[in-house]
């Protein structure tokens, strides 16, 4: 048997000493303050060992119980150790994706922490977060560099895979980290104990969506609008860029395009007053200037309008983002296509039919998808802010999202609004299912999945 040498393998590198040592400073560290607190003005300290262990503060008067994310990390930190010591026996890639991994739970673990102490110490004054907290987090950013190291030795990344990085940041910091707030729909805030303690009531939030006489209303609006939205959204979408492809002086064409943004570009509140200056009773540009004095209509108190209103109003705004995906997409066909079809005697109308329309199919499935995964949210600006909030008009304007707002301002319930986004959110995702397993059942190739 094939005696090895540790001292071999530390130098040949397929030893990271370097995770050792940050575990073992680590594991120093718990002796070091994590969190302070003033008790009859004296500041002291709470040392990582004490909180594994759980302490008895301010003369007898607060018990501080073992705190369960120490000892996470400690086991985290273990397990680097291990790691580090097969490190030998593994692929680097995997030996390097175990290291990064762990790395990332070590930092998670220890904002929990940080977050958690203020709730910890509920009864201290001036509590703080000390400077042990931030030495682990200096060594979790260091153990999930070492890691990316490894990878890239193995080739298992690349420099350019490091540029995906603050993209991938954003994305966890603003689409994924907050997904914790879904516990906010299954709880009763009491702002007195904080979000964490506060009592759980299971669905009774997502009564109030339900047990409404609105809820009817409200589910309507929302998904016909949506649907409107869509259809119309799409097809005035593909004509205007169409017709913006169709368009050969590039000064004209980029001319149009900038035309057709702007709306896209305009708030939602200068739009309202916008529609306002044509539909406003008394100055109303359609009021004064077409129908007459004599003939006016209190536009802001009629609801047979509005439907059409609204969705002129979204179709103007969001006409130019949509007809320049499209035209991006019809500029990249082959223009070869088109020109066998000119040999063959195609007018432009059977070349749009025949070439233009089932090669934008993978952009129409796509945007349809991504739009029906919302549709049941809706723009609350353009529901909220262009009505000017008329309660003449809820029974046409009103949707889940502007319902949530007037209902949060009315009873300041987080708990609610919270409880209607994640049933939004829910059956956004199951549609999205539902609907990109019917287009890979009809052409697999256009499915998102």
């Amino acid at each position: 048997m094939k005696k090895v040498n540790l001292l071999s393998i530390i130098f040949k590198g397929k030893l990271p000493i370097d995770i050792i040592i940050l575990a073992v400073v680590t594991v120093l560290c718990y002796i070091t303050p994590f969190a302070s607190y003033t008790y009859k003005r004296v500041v002291y300290t709470i040392s990582g060992i004490e909180f594994l262990f759980g302490k008895t503060i301010m003369g007898g008067q607060l018990a501080v119980s073992p705190a369960w994310t120490m000892w996470a990390e400690l086991v985290v930190i273990i397990l680097l150790v291990v790691f580090a010591l097969v490190f030998s026996r593994l692929k680097p890639r995997w030996g390097g994706l175990s290291i990064l991994l762990l790395g990332v739970l070590f930092v998670v673990i220890n904002l929990i922490f940080s977050n958690s102490v203020p709730g910890i110490l509920e009864k201290a004054k001036n509590v703080k977060v000390a400077y042990g907290s931030i030495i682990f987090m200096v060594i979790g950013i260091a153990i999930i560099a070492r890691g990316f190291y490894i990878l890239y030795q193995a080739k298992a990344v690349t420099a350019l895979d490091f540029m995906v990085l603050p993209g991938l940041l954003y994305v966890i910091i603003n689409n994924y980290l907050p997904m914790v707030g879904i516990l906010l729909a299954f709880k009763k805030i009491d702002f007195s104990v904080g979000i964490w303690k506060s009592g759980w009531i299971g669905f009774e939030n997502f009564k109030y969506l339900f047990a409404t006489s609105d809820a009817f209303v409200i589910t309507r609006n929302t998904l016909l609008y949506n649907l409107t939205f869509i259809i119309v959204g799409n097809v005035l979408g593909i004509v205007v860029g169409i017709c913006l492809s169709e368009v050969f002086s590039k000064k004209l064409q980029k001319l149009f395009q900038t035309t057709i943004l702007l709306p896209q570009l305009i708030s939602m509140i200068i739009v309202a007053y916008i529609v306002y200056g044509f539909l406003s009773n008394e100055a109303g540009w359609i009021n004064n200037a077409i129908l007459g004095k004599d003939n006016a209509v209190n536009f802001y108190a009629t609801k047979a309008y509005w439907p059409f209103i609204l969705v002129f109003v979204n179709s103007w705004k969001g006409l130019g983002y949509s007809s320049i995906i499209f035209m991006s997409s019809i500029i990249g066909i082959d223009k070869s296509l088109y020109e066998a079809s000119y040999v063959d005697g195609c007018n432009r109308w059977k070349q749009i039919i025949n070439i233009t329309l089932p090669l934008l199919k993978p952009t129409i499935i796509t945007l349809v998808l991504i739009q029906v995964g919302r549709i049941f949210y809706s723009d609350f600006g353009l529901f909220y802010q262009v009505p000017m909030d008329s309660g003449s008009l809820y029974g046409v304007t009103q949707t889940i999202d502007t319902y949530v707002y007037r209902g949060l301002m009315k009873t300041n319930n987080i708990s609610m609004a919270s409880a209607a986004s994640a049933y939004q959110s829910i059956v956004g995702f199951v549609l999205i299912m539902i609907v990109n397993r019917i287009v890979s059942k009809v052409d697999k190739d256009s499915a998102l999945f």
